[in-house]
Parts: structure tokens; C-alpha cells; sequence
């Protein structure tokens, strides 16, 4: 048979197996057929970090892929973002993110992405964060955060894992409220954060809560309406006469785009993780409680996150 005529019946024979398969109702390629990448955009060791590390083996098991996570850190976290975003949209792909990346930085600056550049698959937890010292600092209490700072106004070092991240919003709703003035000091991610924190560098966070139990943190308050029930004796910002209220969640995204039938099996995959006792047991201890939503539920709570955020920051003075 001559070489063109060859070519010509290898194509003929590849677009009547797809046909086929499509009468048959058989997808053309199956999902995952490749490793499938889970984008950080936090450095390891990280809350983000730790919680998705904790989850891997179980959602590679359900997913039926093998799992290759990557920590493109930087620019509060929207350089990993922006990766993620612009990544074929086939499902072999997923960003885990808190809030920040993707309902407080388009707001801040210019970027290649937005809201608009993911389809959510599900929220894996939401927890008000905590404001956390180490054990030897001579900030306790919320009182003596509040008294140092007046005494002498820029005195107290508050970290943050970037500007316009929930840390740094919610200093900036702290000065407000309290008329006080801090020192504002970014850093590229929580485990950055926690480094300054246990060297000394800086005197305060506040992130998510299982952090805490991790470096072996003392909990001063926390951002929520009532305490919580992981951290019973800990006061709320509230009940220190500040109300000002701030949770942290973290969400899988796939770049927008993403087919229907991909995304529902990383639901499907991420719901059943969820369910495993292990991985309950995983984050029960790292203080953190399951809070799951599917696709459809994340993607509109997102949209009110975006919405609110925008509004604290036009609000501060920050909005782009």
C-alpha cells in the first residue's frame, strides 16, 4: 500500500474508532490518563500546604491518579495562581487555595486572572482564624497586644503571608477598630511566617488555626462570633470589645473550561476523601473541621467571598 495511501486509512480508521466510541457513549480518552498536578501557591510546610499533603494519598486513591504537588510560591500567592489558571483545561490540573488568591488580590492589582478563570470543585473546610504568639512572648492577651501599641504605636510586629491576604485585612481592621498603629511585616507564606515567628523577627499572626498545634503556638484570640469548640478557653476578638470576625477556607479550582463529566469526578473524588475516617481523624487533629461544598455550593460562596473582600478593601483605602 503507498505511503499516502497508508496515512489516509490510519486516519480514517482514528476518527471511526472515536465515532464509535462517541455511539457507544464511551469517552475517547479516559480521566486521569496522566499524573495530575495540585498547585500550592504557598511554600512547603505551610497551612495550605500541610492540609492538602494530608489529603493527597486519599484523593490519589480515589481519583485513581498518581498526585505530583508543587509549591509555586510568591506575590501573595497569585504567581502559583496564575499558573494554575492558565494550565489546559482537561482536569490534570487543580489549584488548592485559601481565600486570598482568588477573592482579594484581583482586587489589589493587576492580574492575568480572576474569579471568572476557575470552575470550583469543592470546599474542603472553613475555620475563623486565630491570633497566634509563641509561648515565651510577652503578648498573651489580646489586652496586651492592644496596650503595647498604644504605649508605643509601631512597636508590635504583625506578620502576614502577603497584602490584601485575610492576615493583613485583618490587622488593618484591628488598627482601625482599636485606634492603635502596628508594624506590618509580608512574608511569601505561612512557613515563612512561622520561621520570623519562632526566631523572634516578628510578634504576632493570625491564620488558620492548625498552625497552632503544629509550631506549638499560644492562641490569644480568636476571629470569630463565639469561641470555638476546638479551642473552648481561647476569647473571641469580639468578647474583647473589637467586632471583627475572619475565617479562612480552603477550595479546589480547575482552570475554567474544565468538562463537565472531569470536574464531576473531582468532586465525586474530593467528597469521598472527605468522608474517609482517616483523613477526618488527619484534620480533627490539626484542629480544623471538615466543611465540604460541592462545585455548584463553592462556586457561589466564592462569589460572596469576592464580593465582601473587595468591599473591606475599598473600605481600607486598598483597592486597585
Amino acid at each position: 500500500m503507498p505511503k499516502g495511501t497508508r496515512r489516509a486509512f490510519s486516519r480514517l480508521a482514528a476518527a471511526t474508532a472515536f465515532l464509535g466510541s462517541l455511539a457507544f457513549g464511551l469517552p475517547a480518552h479516559a480521566y486521569p490518563d496522566k499524573p495530575v498536578t495540585v498547585i500550592i501557591a504557598w511554600a512547603a510546610g505551610g497551612a495550605t500546604d500541610v492540609v492538602t499533603r494530608a489529603l493527597e494519598p486519599v484523593l490519589a486513591e480515589k481519583l485513581g491518579a498518581n498526585l505530583v504537588i508543587r509549591n509555586i510560591t510568591g506575590a501573595a500567592g497569585t504567581i502559583g495562581t496564575a499558573e494554575a489558571a492558565a494550565a489546559e483545561p482537561d482536569g490534570h490540573t487543580i489549584l488548592i487555595t485559601p481565600a486570598g488568591p482568588i477573592t482579594t488580590q484581583p482586587h489589589l492589582r493587576e492580574l492575568p486572572y480572576d474569579l471568572s478563570s476557575f470552575d470550583a470543585v469543592g470546599r474542603i473546610n472553613i475555620t475563623p482564624m486565630l491570633m497566634m504568639v509563641t509561648k515565651e512572648s510577652p503578648y498573651q492577651t489580646l489586652d496586651d497586644i492592644i496596650g503595647a501599641s498604644k504605649e508605643k504605636p509601631g512597636s508590635v510586629k504583625f506578620a502576614s503571608t502577603g497584602a490584601g491576604t485575610l492576615p493583613h485585612i485583618s490587622i488593618l481592621a484591628l488598627n482601625q477598630a482599636a485606634g492603635i498603629d502596628t508594624k506590618h511585616v509580608p512574608f511569601q507564606g505561612s512557613a515563612n511566617v512561622m520561621q520570623a515567628l519562632l526566631g523572634g523577627v516578628v510578634d504576632v499572626f493570625s491564620d488558620q488555626a492548625q498552625l497552632v498545634p503544629q509550631y506549638e503556638l499560644h492562641p490569644v484570640a480568636a476571629w470569630a462570633d463565639e469561641r470555638l469548640p476546638e479551642y473552648p478557653d481561647v476569647p473571641t476578638v469580639k468578647e474583647g470589645g473589637y467586632d471583627l470576625s475572619f475565617a479562612n477556607w480552603l477550595g479546589v479550582f480547575v482552570p475554567t473550561g474544565t468538562p463537565e463529566d472531569v470536574r464531576a469526578q473531582l468532586e465525586e473524588a474530593l467528597k469521598a476523601t472527605l468522608e474517609t475516617p482517616s483523613i477526618v481523624e488527619a484534620l480533627e487533629k490539626m484542629k480544623l473541621t471538615i466543611s465540604h461544598m460541592n462545585g455548584e455550593e463553592l462556586a457561589a460562596f466564592a462569589k460572596a467571598e469576592h464580593e465582601r473582600n473587595g468591599k473591606l478593601l475599598a473600605d481600607a483605602g486598598l483597592k486597585k
